[in-house]
């Protein structure tokens, strides 16, 4: 379910998009080094009096049921101005890394506004350059960013695997463990070739000379 050593110390950061099953994300939640929620993201975790451990953000979206609740709870509450440089997903990105963490998982980032959802998928390319290893996950996808030589990625038999590239076109990609393999591919940024290939293994290698590739991993 999480990309890489799900022993690995990682913090869950909720934003303000949709959650449609919590079950799914209890083990998530429950087995995180810390929980932090951007402003409106602790309203889904509300709704199910889910512990988080920051609220970072300016507070134009969390309701006041919400803040009250959780200051009830003594939850740490960071308040930001509403005019800033970085929004609030950003400015809890650098907290989690102030506190010594590299992994982040990233929950309710897949909702109704496409508009969030690219700005959500852009914070990998800000994760990666503060050395952090994110993924966004719903109860239908993770989204991973590939942008090392060599990725080993843990998937299952028969999953569905898709690569797009947003940031330009990407030489020299070699797939191996799938349906559709390849040796030293180049993509082009506005193709849609390496649309749902399909794992023949429990754990694919890709392989990447120049550019970067993001990786969505379909659960069905």
């Amino acid at each position: 379910m999480i990309q890489g050593d799900i022993f690995m110390d990682y913090a869950v950061l909720v934003v303000n998009g949709n959650i449609d099953d919590i079950t799914y994300y209890e083990d998530i939640l429950s087995n995180s080094k810390v929980v932090v929620c951007a402003d409106g993201g602790a309203n889904l975790l509300y709704k199910y009096k889910i512990h988080t451990d920051f609220i970072i953000g300016d507070l134009d979206s969390i309701s006041d049921y919400t803040l009250s609740y959780y200051k009830s709870q003594n939850v740490v509450v960071h308040k930001y101005p509403v005019k800033k440089n970085k929004t609030d997903s950003e400015i809890s990105i650098d907290i989690i890394k102030s506190r010594g963490m590299n992994k982040i998982v990233m929950i309710g980032a897949i909702g109704n506004r496409i508009d969030h959802l690219l700005t959500n998928i852009n914070l990998l390319y800000y994760a990666d350059k503060l050395n952090i290893d994110m993924s966004i996950l719903d109860e239908n996808n993770e989204i991973i960013l590939l942008n090392k030589k060599e990725n080993f990625i843990d998937t299952y038999i028969g999953q569905t695997i898709s690569f797009v590239s947003i940031s330009g076109d990407v030489c020299g990609i070699s797939l191996k463990g799938f349906e559709y393999e390849l040796q030293n591919y180049d993509l082009r940024h506005d193709s849609s070739i390496l649309t749902s290939n399909v794992a023949k293994s429990e754990k694919v290698f890709v392989s990447i000379e120049k550019g970067s590739l993001l990786c969505i991993k379909v659960n069905e």
